[in-house]
Formats: structure tokens, C-alpha cells, sequence
């Protein structure tokens, strides 16, 4: 059986709520519309075919970059509030039973498909301490939780790494539960006073790269940052191989020695974790709390992946229904399916039977 550790699933009316809002104000901070218009997104019959047509057994929903404003959309939507204010759910902030709502319908839809959905728990990062509640409330019915790799604040970018988001670290570890990080596409690398000529050519740079470097720097600055070593149970999943991640591995390793040679040099103790100011990290071994899926990676890079970080690391994802056909669940298990037997087996099912309990 083939496992996706990486589907997309919006609970209606929510995606229908947010193609209207994006007709409405041609907001194209998220990609094109039609990124998003795929009757897939509401409709699990759809997704049961072409699950079946693939081979898969269990598609896992997670969500995309632009849940944030799936959200906000819905909160600004007269029905949608007023039906919120109506259930006396989330009165002081709606964005919460919005969250609320779409974990419920998400968890009925996957109670129904024998197996064939499970879901991620959608947590609401920039509502607060109140967003923590669903951790708790939908832990026995999800796989994990989700949330983006970094949030806007006013002006400010946010990484997941903000001492702010600490309590969702130490709850979703009491929760023995993974956590899926996708990125928020927030993490631009274009500079709009500097295009470059030609049809999307900036929309290629940050979406090519700067969603990757968005990746690897959301894993990074976790590690560095300390969030493993307070939350030593912790497990994470990245999406898009991580982006970076794995390719800088030696690099790190090696930026570490070469600083660490100086700080001893210096007469500071680098080995004690209750010295913060000294403490050094190397990101090489962290990697048993870090796992990545395939989306939009080939073959060879899903063998180098698997090379460095460890074939048990590496998990099946499709973006479906995001990737198109020929980029996405059709082409990559082609790629994938060329890779050493006893690979493909972890990677499509049992690394991720082993870390979700599936």
C-alpha cells in the first residue's frame, strides 16, 4: 500500500468561499487561481479515483501555503461569520472555529473513508495560547499536526522558531504526534524593484527557490535554535525534501568544526547546553527528529536524500491536487518506482506506517 504524506483537502464551503474571495480581489500572493479551482480540493470522490487510479491506499490531508487565507477569507465572509457567531464558537476571534469547523468536517470525512483519509489537525499559529486547545481536542482522531513554516506578524516574518510558538512545541510533543511544515511562501527572494524581464520570471525565482530556501531555513533555524534539544521527542515532517536541508548537511558539518576549532581555541565550552551563549549545534545530528517527503523531487534527488539523511527518513508526498497530472502523482511514482526495491518500500509505506502508527 502506498501511503501520501502530502494531500490537500478543504472542507466545503471553504475552498468554494475562497475562490470567490480571490475572484473578488484578484489576490495573487498565493499563485494563480487556478492553482486552486480544482473541484478536488471539496469533492473526496474525486480524490478516492484518483487514489485508486495510482495505487494509493491512504492519502494523509495536510495544508498548503495559503490556509492562512482560506481563514481569512472565511472570516470575512458574512455567512460564514455570522453561521460562527450563531454556534457561539470562537466569538473573540473567528478564525479559531473556522479552524474548529474545518478539523470536525475534516476528521467526519476521513471516520467514513475505511481508512483511506486520514488527516492532519489544522492549528491556527497566529490566534495564540486558544489555538492550542485543538492539539488536545482532535489528537485522537489526526496523525499529526500542521501548520506553515513562518507566519506574518504586522510587518514581521515569524519563523517557527519565535519564542511566541514555544507552548505549541512542548504541547505537540506531550501529544506524540509530528508536526507537518509547509511553507508559507512568505519568504520571497525576488526584489520587485529589480524584475526580472520575461512571463513569470519572478513568480519561477521565489516558487523555484525561495520556497526551498523557505524549507531549509525553517529547519535550521529550528535546530539551531534549540527547539529539538527542549523537545527531544519531537518529529517533524518537510515538505519538498526539505528544499535544502539535506544538501547543506556537509556544509553545516563543516562551517561547525571550523567555529567550534576557534571557540575551544577561546577557552569557551561549546558541549554545555545550559551555557547558551557557547553552546553549538551541528546540524548533522538532529536528523532522527527530521523527516522530508518526495514532492516535486525525482529520483536521483530522493537517492541522494535518502543517502544522507537515511532511507527511514523519506516519505511519499504528491501536493495532489495542487501538482498537475504530469508533474504529479503520475510522474513522480513513475520516478519514484525506479528507485532500489527495498527503498521504495520505506518510502512509500513503511516509514510512513512507522511514524504515524498507520
Amino acid at each position: 500500500m502506498i501511503i501520501d504524506c502530502h494531500a490537500h483537502h478543504i472542507a466545503a464551503p471553504y475552498n468554494s468561499n475562497y475562490l470567490e474571495w480571490l475572484k473578488a480581489t484578484g489576490n495573487k500572493e498565493f499563485g494563480p487561481f487556478y492553482l486552486w479551482n480544482d473541484p478536488a480540493f471539496e469533492d473526496e470522490g474525486l480524490v478516492y479515483k484518483k487514489m485508486k487510479q495510482n495505487g494509493i491506499g491512504c492519502s494523509i490531508i495536510t495544508y498548503s501555503a495559503n490556509i492562512t487565507q482560506i481563514v481569512d477569507a472565511a472570516a470575512a465572509s458574512p455567512n460564514l461569520s455570522d453561521r460562527m457567531a450563531a454556534d457561539g464558537d470562537g466569538a473573540s476571534d473567528p478564525r479559531l472555529s473556522i479552524v474548529r469547523d474545518i478539523n470536525d468536517k475534516t476528521i467526519e470525512m476521513c471516520k467514513k473513508s475505511d481508512g483511506h483519509l486520514r488527516t492532519t489537525a489544522l492549528i491556527e499559529l497566529r490566534s495564540g495560547l486558544p489555538a492550542l486547545n485543538e492539539l488536545e481536542r482532535c489528537a485522537p482522531d489526526v496523525v499529526g499536526f500542521s501548520v506553515l513554516a513562518a507566519y506574518r506578524n504586522k510587518t514581521q516574518i515569524c519563523f517557527l522558531d519565535d519564542p511566541a510558538y514555544e507552548p505549541f512545541w512542548a504541547e505537540a510533543e506531550r501529544m506524540s504526534k509530528p508536526v507537518f511544515i509547509h511553507f508559507s511562501n512568505l519568504y520571497k527572494i525576488n526584489n520587485p524593484k529589480a524584475p526580472i524581464p520575461g512571463y513569470m520570471n519572478d513568480t519561477l525565482l521565489y516558487a523555484g527557490m525561495g520556497q526551498l530556501m523557505e524549507d531549509a531555513l525553517c529547519v535550521a533555524r529550528l535546530v539551531l535554535s534549540g527547539v529539538f534539544d527542549r523537545h527531544p521527542g519531537l518529529k517533524i515532517v518537510m515538505g519538498q525534501a526539505g528544499g535544502m536541508y539535506p544538501f547543506m548537511l556537509e556544509r553545516m558539518d563543516m562551517l561547525y568544526h571550523m567555529y567550534a576549532g576557534g571557540a575551544k581555541k577561546a577557552g569557551l565550552n561549546i558541549t554545555d547546553v545550559s551555557m547558551p551563549e557557547s553552546f553549538m549545534r551541528n546540524m548533522k545530528n538532529y536528523t532522527d527528529q527530521i523527516y522530508v517527503d518526495t514532492h516535486s523531487m525525482d529520483a536521483l534527488s530522493i537517492l541522494c536524500a535518502a543517502q544522507i539523511l537515511g532511507e527511514d527518513k523519506i516519505l511519499y508526498g504528491s501536493d495532489y491536487p495542487i501538482t498537475p497530472d504530469g508533474w504529479g502523482m503520475d510522474r513522480a511514482l513513475g520516478e519514484l518506482k525506479t528507485l532500489p526495491e527495498g527503498l521504495q518500500r520505506k518510502v512509500f509505506s513503511e516509514n510512513a506506517g512507522r511514524l504515524l502508527n498507520i
